[in-house]
């Protein structure tokens, strides 16, 4: 299979994924609904999130695999450096920030997949890494339908055939139907 990927299909399929993680992301429902904070660090521990569905997904999973999940990573890294210099991050501070970044995004990935079969512990750590602070004003309602999301979306990842993804595909869960 991998003779027949180009490095433009893996470009191609990479920029695509990526596109839905910030898109998916960006749903008013977790900044409203589920009072995940509007803010810089909001936004990026839900990248973050959905990036670890996909990490989950493709991560030493088969060659191809690996070259889109490293295509993808690439491709979060340019994003995260050109948002920081939008925002007005000096060019002597960008790298420390993206070494920062990339310290909370292993941090994350590795308290997920720790804790992704239980589901207690799963709550704990969207609280503490999705809500920080605030997580002490999260009732559990909104912490439940956190979890069932992050269940049904490593669910709903695992059935999609992601290297076959399109435009107009849906590889993460349907929040609005959590709600």
């Amino acid at each position: 299979m991998l003779l027949n990927f180009k490095k433009k299909n893996i470009s191609e399929i990479s920029f695509l994924i990526y596109k839905k993680i910030v898109l998916h992301s960006r749903n008013k429902i977790f900044y409203s609904y589920l009072r995940v904070p509007d803010s810089i660090d909001g936004r990026f521990d839900l990248i973050v999130l959905h990036f670890f569905f996909i990490h989950d997904a493709l991560f030493r999973k088969g060659t191809l695999e690996e070259k889109v999940y490293n295509e993808i990573l690439s491709i979060m890294y340019k994003d995260f450096d050109l948002n920081l210099r939008e925002i007005g991050v000096g060019d002597l501070s960008v790298g420390k920030k993206i070494y920062q970044m990339s310290e909370a995004i292993a941090g994350r990935i590795k308290a997920y997949t720790d804790a992704k079969s239980n589901k207690k512990l799963l709550s704990s750590s969207l609280l503490r890494n999705i809500y920080g602070k605030s997580s002490k004003n999260i009732d559990k309602k909104t912490a439940t339908i956190m979890v069932d999301y992050f269940t049904s979306s490593l669910k709903k990842i695992k059935k999609n055939k992601l290297l076959e993804i399109k435009e107009n595909s849906d590889i993460f869960f349907d929040l609005q139907k959590l709600i």
